[in-house]
């Protein structure tokens, strides 16, 4: 993330078409884009990388697009509404609409771009001493949906050459995001003087003066949405930004799949992540509760419960990362709700081994993982609070992720077969032949190497880690302002944060 001495706090975001390729009269920024609106989303990825202000150039159905936004209670940025009359013509007349409120860089992008906040980091990154334009692009040509409808680049030595929806040479794509100057304004004046006021006729004359650069985006996602095609393309490509990189086979091919259709379903609704892992928590705890019964059935039936609460274990992050609402709070809540699901099935488990004939080393088995258990997380908790600025255990680092030497290797194999996808699953597999009971010494073993790596990570001095960017609570919104060629008039109104 770049520093904060010269990180840009302004956005311009251009909302004013009224997106006839989408098929039907609704104004495009107020689409449903996996529960929330487009523009909405746009907003929310401009705060998520540090933006404070966004000025928003509307113009087909002005007022049912802002009063839209102003019910999005997630969005904290302050919104400057700006209009532009003549929102029929090319796109950088929406750009002018902002002329006198932007005297310096700003970001601007479009409101039907979905994209990865750390895509405006990394333009953000090299605002110092700005001039110019610096056009955020995509050099994996391949992977863009629909090329034949995006806007081509051709690049020279990280600068713009030419740029064009019909070009036949080219080596990257405009993605839609820009680290801009005011130098933007007097150049769409001279492609509107030209007969041309499309942004990218702007940009064309910014690189014929060697005033254009470009950021690669790398692998971050990014989509254009101006067909139900590319709508459809856009929530794909979100559920799949929902999904985690530390997922295991288990996780990925089985349990995400339901995971992220639950929350696409309860994106659009009123349910929070913390509702989700509220209900995992309850899932987790009956599933102790049955397992004490003890019993062939009880203990599937305790498996299954189990299972479900491991699969439904991703909604809270996904709903979360898909619904910008991800915080430190929400973060251990969700830890220490995995963890007392963890110990309620260790403790039903170890109860329902004593209703039958089985021999004490279960029980003693089950105690003793239990012990370990607590003793492990407790450390682990001390860890996060002194070390860590996140609640995730996915934060731990022990030491032996990435050692070669043969305890290392058992150490990871261990740690992998507690990891909860892994651990649920394996219950399950063993509810259904009988033998859930040799989970416990299992269970055992693996809390213990998990309960001296976590001692160790409070005895031995530890590296620091590198500072990273604080995310800041932003501002409400604010005063809107709007411009137009045809009719000027101000409010003062509050989008609600």
């Amino acid at each position: 993330m770049p520093s904060t001495e010269h990180k840009i706090s302004r956005a311009l975001v251009l909302a004013a078409g009224d997106g006839t390729r989408m098929g039907d009269h609704s104004p495009k920024p107020i689409l449903d884009m996996v529960g929330l609106p487009l523009l909405a989303r746009t907003l929310l990825s401009l705060e998520r990388a540090g933006i404070t202000d966004a000025f928003v150039v509307l113009g087909f159905e002005a007022d049912a697009v802002r009063a839209v936004i102003e019910q999005v209670a997630t969005l904290k940025l302050r919104v400057h509404w700006l209009y532009n009359g003549l929102w029929e013509e090319p796109n950088g007349l929406s750009v002018l609409a902002a002329e006198s409120v932007l005297d310096g860089p700003f970001i601007l992008t479009m409101c039907d771009h979905v994209i990865d906040p750390k895509i405006v980091a990394r333009l953000q990154e090299k605002a110092d001493g700005f001039r110019g334009i610096d056009l955020a692009v995509d050099y994996d040509v391949d992977r863009v949906f629909d090329l034949d409808d995006a806007t081509k680049v051709k690049v020279s030595s990280d600068r713009i050459v030419h740029i064009g929806k019909y070009l036949t040479e080219f080596n990257a794509v405009d993605t839609g995001v820009f680290l801009a100057s005011p130098a933007l304004f007097d150049a769409v004046k001279a492609a509107q003087q030209d007969g041309d006021a499309s942004l990218s006729s702007a940009v064309q004359k910014l690189a014929d003066r060697e005033m254009a650069r470009v950021t690669d985006i790398g692998d971050l996602m990014w989509q254009d949405v101006d067909t139900p095609r590319d709508a459809r393309e856009a929530q794909r490509k979100l559920l799949a930004s929902a999904r985690k990189s530390s997922d295991g086979p288990i996780a990925r091919s089985l349990n995400r799949p339901i995971s992220l259709a639950l929350s696409k379903r309860l994106a659009g609704t009123g349910v929070t992540p913390n509702h989700v892992t509220f209900a995992n928590l309850l899932l987790g705890v009956a599933s102790g509760a049955v397992a004490a019964l003890g019993g062939y059935t009880a203990f599937l039936v305790a498996a299954i419960l189990f299972h479900l609460s491991s699969v439904f274990d991703g909604s809270d992050g996904e709903l979360a990362k898909l619904t910008f609402r991800t915080s430190k709070r929400g973060e251990w809540f969700d830890t220490v709700s995995d963890n007392i699901t963890y110990l309620a099935c260790l403790v039903g488990l170890t109860i329902g081994v004593t209703q039958g004939s089985l021999p004490g080393i279960f029980f003693i088995s089950g105690v003793v993982g239990f012990v370990f258990a607590l003793g492990a997380f407790v450390n682990l908790y001390i860890y996060l609070l002194r070390r860590k600025k996140s609640g995730s255990l996915l934060a731990v680092q022990h030491g032996f992720e990435r050692g070669n030497g043969p305890v290392a290797r058992v150490i990871r194999i261990l740690q992998y077969l507690t990891k909860r996808d892994v651990f649920a699953f394996l219950m399950l597999v063993l509810a259904i032949v009988g033998q859930l009971p040799l989970a416990l010494p299992f269970f055992a073993i693996a809390t213990s190497v998990v309960f001296i790596s976590s001692i160790r990570l409070n005895v031995v001095k530890q590296p620091k880690p590198a500072a990273a960017a604080e995310e800041s609570d932003l501002a409400e919104v604010t005063t809107l302002q709007w411009v137009t060629g045809e009719r000027r008039k101000t409010a003062s109104e509050t989008v609600n944060g």
